[in-house]
């Protein structure tokens, strides 16, 4: 028999002053119901060694639980500081009227919450419960508010297909065992801030159409959001992921903010989905970080950000700007075939082993000024389509860029570590750009191979220009010479560079690359010989012993040369700067000859191949005495004088009575001779053989005439 009201009371204050912390409840609550037989509490309120006592088993309880929440009466909802051993109310419809939230705040469970496929229609309160045993939620469905704020979970937590049509709350709750969130579908608010999940836990395939908010949360082990969409606003500021934090495939609709993070373990975001701006400043990727194949379709920022471990953003297609601003990669950093559809930034950025962005295309600007690249920083195959920036720059070991497009490139006082280093851009194409190296820093620059069109240089020593860019079998579209002609003069020597021309490391394929490419095949690395049969500073094949004086005529490079010069001079002639065009034909032809030579000391050529060069070499030399190539109209000038003056001494030798009875006269005749074939009366040649000379000399003056009036002409042009 009852002896009246229920006693218990829940008194807010005394229980902060507890427990440190603040209650769920602002007021003081008492329980409505009736006490329990000659005791001084209901039912709910009495301990389970107390019930047990009076021989109140758990499964009446938890019939009583249910029952109360079928009368119609708010009154009857209110379950505050109740302790209960196990809670089921599985595969239930619980549809009140009323809209009175059901009240479990700082209810204890002893034993086992389960829920599952259970449909409740109204508001629950579950802040400060403690839940011993498991609960499970699996397939259940909450048509309102759940608020489980501060809540203890010591046992595996289950809420696998849970639909949460409006906000459900669970900041601060403490997840002691495996929890599980697999399919639920969010329809408002998911609040978890401050959550602490002290064992695995998984959100696969789960939805969230309303903010997701997990700020300042901590997961101690394993945690997997694979396949899930977040359709609003997503906030991870500041959490703690102590195992491996799994992202991959995930869709975020909404801004996503890491800010803060911190990942312990690896953190993975594949095939990941970004369509607003993804925000990861400051985090700390203490392992592996990979973004493989993941779309970025807005801003991504990382600034600030650390990667202690390999960072693998390869495949990425990022469509808004970029931002990697002084973000530290303290190990291996790849790009591999990424797209940077917008502004890409990674200024003060510093990568401490190899960088690599083999493949990488920038569509927009992309700036990497006063970024520091301590290990190899790798840029081979790149496609820059806007502006590129290496202003300030420090390259520490080596920097390969070989086979790569720039729409424009400012390489301007990149720094070293204080030795040499060379920057290998063989094989690229650079449209326009500038060149400034008034640092003193001994940076080199390696175009050969490579197409260089409207390029500006500046360098501290203004006459070492040459000596700091290799250009070897260059093509030249657009580069103006005339602006270095006081460098060049007057020997106008392109090869004079000083810097080394093979990499200094070993270049691979990438090592997350998702297929073997053909072009990384031996050979396409940038490390295997060149096929041009060797470079500036680089033994060509000989052909076998030569005698010395055949090592002496002999050039291993002249063809190649003789193809850099002909590049060189094309490309003077595409910008109108005839004069440089004009000293480049003229190396052109020089190192023609000794390619000629080259080839007829060869012991592969047969013996009328080698006459065929030696002939060769002989009108090549011929040109270059009488004409200069048709390029220096003087030496035609200085050559006719010569011919004048020996057929002079011949005529001297065969004709023994001087014209005109004067030493001078063989003089005269040598000179009417050369200028005309017929011989007027002034003089003449008794004998058959001053006859034969005076014919000879005709027709070499006359062929001279030609020569200097063709030369002078090619000059004045010129």
């Amino acid at each position: 028999m009852s002896v009246g009201t229920c006693a218990y009371s829940f008194d807010p204050v005394a229980w902060e002053e507890e427990h440190g912390r603040s209650a769920a409840l602002d007021e003081r609550w008492s329980c409505p119901r009736e006490a329990e037989g000659e005791t001084d509490r209901c039912r709910f309120h009495l301990s389970p060694a107390r019930r047990a006592e009076l021989g109140i088993d758990d499964e009446s309880v938890c019939e009583s639980l249910v029952s109360e929440l079928a009368t119609g009466e708010a009154s009857s909802l209110g379950f505050v500081g109740a302790e209960f051993g196990t809670i089921d109310v599985s595969h239930r419809v619980l549809d009140r009227v009323t809209n009175h939230p059901i009240d479990l705040r700082h209810v204890t469970v002893y034993g086992e919450f389960l829920a599952e496929q259970t449909v409740l229609r109204q508001p629950l309160l579950m802040d400060e419960i403690r839940v011993e045993g498991a609960a499970d939620f699996t397939d259940a469905e909450f048509g309102e508010d759940v608020s489980a704020e501060r809540a203890t979970f010591r046992g595996d937590a289950v809420f696998d297909g849970t639909d949460f049509e409006d906000s459900a709350r669970f900041g601060g709750s403490t997840f002691a065992r495996p929890a599980s969130f697999d399919r639920v579908r969010f329809g408002d608010v998911a609040d978890f801030y401050r959550a602490r999940f002290r064992a695995p836990c998984s959100f696969e395939e789960s939805a969230w159409r309303g903010a997701c908010l997990f700020q300042r949360a901590a997961f101690r082990s394993d945690v997997t959001f694979t396949a899930s969409r977040f359709h609003a606003r997503t906030d991870f500021r500041t959490v703690q992921f102590g195992g491996t934090s799994r992202f991959n495939r995930c869709e975020f609709e909404d801004a996503a903010v890491f800010m803060n993070c911190a990942f312990a373990a690896e953190a993975l975001f594949k095939k990941a989905s970004f369509a607003q701006p993804a925000h990861y400043q400051n985090a700390d990727f203490d392992s592996e970080a990979s973004f493989t194949e993941t779309e970025f379709g807005d801003k991504a920022k990382f600034q600030f950000a650390t990667f202690d471990g390999e960072a693998v953003l390869s495949y990425i297609r990022f469509g808004g700007a970029t931002y990697f601003k002084a973000v530290d990669f303290n190990s291996y950093a790849s790009f591999y075939k990424s797209t940077f559809d917008r502004l890409g930034d990674f200024r003060n950025a510093t990568f401490a082993d190899t960088a690599r962005f083999l493949k990488a295309e920038f569509t927009d600007e992309a700036f990497f000024g006063r970024a520091t690249f301590v290990g190899d920083g790798d840029f081979r195959s790149a496609a820059f389509r806007g502006t590129v920036h290496f202003v300030e720059t420090t390259f520490r070991s080596s920097a390969t860029l070989r086979e790569s497009t720039f729409e424009r490139a400012r390489f301007e006082n990149v720094r070293t570590a204080g030795g040499d280093v060379t920057i290998n851009l063989e094989r690229t194409t650079v449209d326009g750009g500038r060149f400034v190296q008034e640092n003193g820093a001994a940076v080199y620059y390696n175009l050969r191979r490579s197409r260089v069109g409207d390029v500006d240089i500046e360098m501290a020593d203004s006459e070492g220009v040459f000596e700091r860019f290799l250009f070897y079998r260059t093509e030249f579209d657009g580069f103006d010479f005339s602006n270095y002609r006081y460098v060049l003069a007057p020997e106008w020597v392109l090869h004079t560079f000083r810097g080394t021309v093979d990499d200094t490391y070993s270049l691979e394929a990438d090592r997350f690359a998702i297929e073997d490419d053909a072009d990384e095949a031996p050979g396409a690395d940038g490390g295997a010989a060149d096929e041009s049969g060797g470079g500036p500073g680089e033994p060509a094949d000989g052909g076998g012993v030569r005698s010395r004086l055949a090592g002496w005529l002999a050039d291993g490079e002249a063809s190649d040369l003789e193809v850099t010069y002909l590049k060189a001079k094309n490309g003077a002639e595409r910008v109108g700067d005839s004069q440089s065009a004009s000293r480049f034909f003229i190396k052109e032809m020089y190192y023609r000859r000794r390619t000629h030579v080259d080839r007829a000391f060869a012991h592969k050529e047969s013996l009328r191949s080698r006459l065929k060069l030696l002939f060769l070499v002989a009108v090549n030399l011929t040109l270059s005495a009488t004409c200069g190539y048709g390029e220096k109209p003087r030496r035609t000038i200085g050559f006719s004088l010569v011919t004048v003056v020996v057929y002079a001494a011949l005529f001297a030798a065969v004709v023994t009575d001087p014209p005109f009875a004067s030493p001078l006269g063989y003089g005269l005749l040598s000179v009417q001779s050369f200028t005309s074939l017929i011989f007027g009366p002034t003089a003449t040649v008794p004998n058959f053989a001053g006859s034969f000379l005076a014919a000879t000399e005709g027709f070499v003056g006359a062929f001279m005439i030609g020569l200097f009036i063709f030369a002078l002409t090619r000059s004045v042009h010129r």
